[in-house]
């Protein structure tokens, strides 16, 4: 027994080693990283500023992350920071004490081989790499002892209004993603795509929640112009100043602990709504143009359509506390909105999927009954397998005269981003997706982006005093006549290269954002479209304001479309040569192209160690960490369970002979 006890307590040992990512030292009060010969190395220390300028439907951000070394060697550091999937990052700057190098953009192999061989060098450097649209990954080597080095990032964003309310996102930490199983194509097992995998890096449970490292101070200016109805955060607690002109925005306890996304919310007073507004930069011999046109208030027709509604319910282990409650609030909610002459059906999956009926049935009492029971009763586990329930709902036979919708009610935290993607552009036919993001850090590139492809509306839920209020939102977009087969008619003589291309449906009380590049500027546009009947409106151009980072976003919308492009079919070369030209014309990341700034003195010699390392993000606050496995925490568990008896029966089997 004294044996089964030891094994049992060196499982127990190993199993914690091999857990755990980092410790906290407590003689030294010393945050440790296990490096990769199995010693614990102090760690380095991270922290970010940003400031952010937001004027109309544009923000300009910049992100100084300090990598601060308190160890006895050289190191490297490398980092993922979560970014907006719309920022269009283009500058990168270096900064070594009172020394700052400005980054180059160069193609992504090429700025690798730059940053190695620097590295190697013994030159302090810095490296930026987009993994994924709202992933990138920070590099810096040769840190010395006792040496804080700075990467300053820059970025435009378009944000996207609705009803005159407009929101920004300022990611500071993710939840790691599931590593979905490959699902089968034409009855064969489909090899997993590189895509796929996770680039998230480690993600730890805790730090020290008032110490030197994962701060964030965040600093806003938002210009106005003129009051506003709202400034207000559903995450942190903010106080906001007014000079007349623009508000100064900041956060009551800064910095903050990364581990949760900051949200800024502010409302334009009903008054100040304009049908037409125009921003334009002109670079070189160029003029770029973004237009906000918003298509008038009262719809032609107002005639409800009978509605199919699938409601989508992700139970995986993500989801589990805080996030599965906010969930099912939010799914029971959109019940309520359902009227008698709708067909209904809900679904929820994790590792498997299960649907409460066979197919939709009508919104009659009872069955809302049996529907809310059914939910309220979902607990949350397991793996996150997107796939096969995206597929179920969409291939159902649609019933005729209805409107078939589906609400998928998820935090995105998967890996198989362009897989869901491709499901959904192949098999979506007349219906119509509308995404809803739960929890403090979702992934909003997937959910947006799935929206989009779907023809729908993306919707986040940042907590839970605002379920409500953002489902009442989502269904009177639901609710409303859209408009379809939107087309921009421009004078002649107008030479213009327009992004989208393929205009958006759009909702009620929702603008229409288009980036232009063209010869030059009309008086007036013509929108044409469908609701259902036909649907036409003419619009004057008033007086252009002047703005930054217009030529950006045009390039940066460019690029969405060429990498949109992989999702329906096109090979990685063909849109390599649609993206790359554009991208280094304008200085953008991209998949294909990367920022690399190197200081051109070494300062370590060749023989001296480097310490690598790859600084973790924070585990979001409502969010359980555990192994992202298609067994989930319970699984796992009973996993671990069951392995402990099989090892304590072999232990102290004994052969009848003895």
């Amino acid at each position: 027994m004294k044996t089964a006890i030891t094994w049992l307590l060196l499982c127990i040992s190993l199993f914690s080693n091999a857990t755990q990512a980092s410790t906290e030292n407590p003689e030294t009060g010393m945050f440790l990283l296990r490096s990769d010969d199995g010693s614990w190395q102090p760690a380095l220390l991270l922290n970010t500023d940003m400031q952010v300028q937001i004027s109309g439907p544009v923000a300009e951000v910049q992100i100084r992350q300090s990598f601060s070394n308190p160890g006895g060697a050289f190191a490297e550091g490398r980092y993922v920071l979560p970014t907006s999937e719309s920022a269009a990052i283009h500058a990168m700057t270096l900064e070594i004490g009172e020394r700052r190098i400005n980054g180059q953009i160069q193609e992504r192999e090429q700025a690798r081989k730059t940053y190695q061989q620097a590295r190697d060098n013994g030159q302090q450097t810095g490296l930026v790499e987009q993994q994924r649209p709202n992933l990138f990954s920070t590099s810096v080597a040769n840190i010395g002892a006792g040496e804080t080095i700075s990467v300053i990032l820059s970025y435009t964003e378009l944000l996207q209004p609705d009803a005159g309310r407009y929101s920004l996102r300022l990611p500071l930490t993710m939840t790691p993603r599931y590593n979905a199983r490959p699902q089968p194509v034409d009855g064969q097992q489909r090899k997993p795509n590189a895509s796929s995998a996770s680039p998230e890096g480690p993600i730890v449970a805790s730090l020290w929640r008032d110490g030197p490292s994962h701060q964030a101070d965040i600093q806003i200016t938002l210009d106005s112009g003129f009051a506003l109805h709202e400034v207000s955060s559903p995450s942190h607690a903010i106080s906001s100043h007014f000079d007349g002109r623009r508000y100064r925005v900041q956060l009551l306890e800064n910095p903050v602990v990364m581990d949760r996304d900051f949200v800024l919310n502010w409302q334009l007073p009903s008054e100040a709504g304009n049908q037409v507004a125009v921003f334009t930069e002109q670079v070189g011999e160029d003029h770029y143009a973004l237009m906000m046109l918003s298509p008038a208030a009262e719809p032609v027709s107002r005639q409800r359509q009978p509605r199919e509604v699938f409601l989508i319910l992700d139970t995986s282990g993500s989801m589990q506390g805080e996030r599965i409650r906010q969930a099912r609030s939010s799914l029971i909610h959109a019940l309520s909105r359902l009227q008698p002459e709708d067909r209904f059906n809900v679904l929820e999956f994790n590792s498997e999927y299960s649907m409460l009926y066979r197919e939709p049935v009508p919104a009659s009492e009872e069955n809302l009954s049996e529907a809310r029971s059914w939910v309220a009763g979902l607990p949350a586990g397991g793996g996150t397998e997107m796939l096969p329930v995206l597929r179920a709902a969409l291939t159902q036979p649609n019933e005729a005269g209805y409107l078939r919708q589906l609400i998928f009610i998820t935090d995105g935290s998967v890996s198989n981003e362009r897989e869901v993607l491709q499901m959904i552009q192949q098999r979506l036919r007349q219906a119509r997706i509308f995404t809803v993001g739960i929890g403090a850090s979702p992934n909003s590139f997937l959910l947006r982006k799935a929206a989009e492809v779907g023809r729908g509306q993306f919707t986040s839920i940042d907590d839970r005093s605002g379920i409500e209020q953002s489902m009442e939102r989502l269904f009177e977009k639901l609710e409303s006549p859209v408009l379809t087969h939107l087309q921009l008619e421009l004078p002649e003589g107008i030479d213009a290269e327009i992004w989208p291309q393929k205009l958006p449906d759009l909702y009620s009380d929702q603008p229409l954002l288009i980036a232009m590049k063209l010869n030059q500027l009309p008086e007036k546009v013509a929108l044409h479209g469908r609701q259902p009947a036909l649907w036409e409106q003419h619009l004057q151009i008033p007086e252009p304001q002047q703005g930054n980072g217009i030529a950006r976003i045009w390039a940066r919308r460019k690029i969405v479309a060429a990498m949109d492009r992989l999702n329906e079919g096109a090979g990685e070369d063909e849109v390599r040569d649609l993206v790359l030209p554009v991208a280094l014309e304008h200085q953008l990341m991209s998949r294909f192209t990367s920022f690399v700034a190197v200081e051109e003195q070494p300062v370590r010699a060749a023989d001296e160690p480097l310490d690598s390392q790859r600084v973790p993000n924070l585990n979001p606050v409502d969010h359980r960490l555990y192994p992202q496995t298609s067994l989930g925490l319970n699984g796992l568990w009973a996993l671990a369970i069951a392995l402990l008896l099989a090892g304590l029966l072999i232990l102290n089997w004994k052969p009848r002979h003895a």
